[in-house]
């Protein structure tokens, strides 16, 4: 069975409480986290891997700019979840989602 994969942006929420939200839903980190890495051939590594019970996620971290006479910029987080099937996967995000939509963390 193919495992099942679902690829998410967020912007503005800190990945410290992104990584906590994760936590929380049971999972650990399994890489250790190398923001900005590349691979010899030019990959670009995920900043973090973490894994839980019958999933993983990684992801990598970008700063934009917001407005270019503005100095303000914003993190965008870039996901990719992983898990043993689509029910799983569905069940796991909308837990993970229900943390990192609300307001104020």
């Amino acid at each position: 069975m193919a495992r099942a994969v679902r690829e998410l942006t967020l912007r503005g929420v800190p990945i410290w409480l992104l990584r906590q939200y994760l936590e929380q839903l049971g999972a650990r980190e399994s890489e250790p986290a190398r923001p900005g890495a590349t691979d010899p051939d030019g990959v670009v590594r995920p900043d973090a891997v973490m894994s839980g019970e019958g999933w993983t996620v990684a992801w990598r971290t970008e700063s934009r700019t917001m407005h270019p006479r503005l100095p303000t910029r914003i993190e965008e987080h870039y996901f990719t979840f992983t898990a043993a099937s689509e029910d799983e996967l569905e069940s796991l995000l909308e837990r993970f989602m229900l943390k990192a939509q609300r307001g104020g963390g």
